[in-house]
């Protein structure tokens, strides 16, 4: 199933349940329990997808903001192909470098 057919179902099991809570329940008891019960599914949707993209899962932004686990960058020197951090190669001293994630 693609990820439209997921988002789908998601959105009709969450709407399923909402009119199930409204039917049963008065208002003022069942409005907050919806509410609660459809951001508990997108919290469960958010983390099921960082799982499966190799994330935690928590925090902010996902580690897009340096907090992710690679511990910065590192270069790679296009003369000798040492990889190093920092300015210059120091192996042969090129400055001739290349990122590598």
């Amino acid at each position: 199933m693609n990820w439209m057919g997921q988002q789908l179902v998601w959105i009709g099991i969450s709407l399923a349940i909402s009119l199930a809570l409204s039917f049963f329940l008065p208002f003022y008891i069942s409005l907050p329990l919806t509410i609660a019960i459809f951001l508990g599914i997108s919290f469960y949707i958010r983390r099921r997808a960082m799982a499966r993209m190799g994330g935690t899962g928590g925090g902010g932004f996902g580690g897009m903001l340096g907090g992710g686990g690679s511990g910065g960058i590192s270069y790679v020197c296009i003369s000798c192909g040492h990889k190093f951090k920092g300015g210059a190669c120091p192996r042969c001293g090129s400055k001739m470098r290349r990122a590598d994630f």
